[in-house]
């Protein structure tokens, strides 16, 4: 069974956001880039207002040392 690649990308983004390097889902975003994810599914995450807010809250409380 194949890992679907939109999952894959979400559970990045989510790890990205954990390290604490990260502001906010717009640099997890670029992050994703430069690891080679492909836009058109960073796009469909950034589209999931969910997602994104639940991403950006990640990344103030890995920033804050919460997590």
């Amino acid at each position: 069974m194949t890992e679907n690649p939109f999952f894959t990308l979400r559970d990045r983004a989510y790890q990205l956001a954990d390290t604490g390097k990260y502001k906010r889902w717009d640099d997890v975003a670029y992050a994703l880039r430069a690891e080679g994810f492909l836009d058109a599914l960073i796009a469909r995450l950034h589209y999931d207002k969910l997602a994104v807010m639940m991403i950006t809250r990640c990344c103030a409380k890995a920033r804050r040392g919460a997590s």
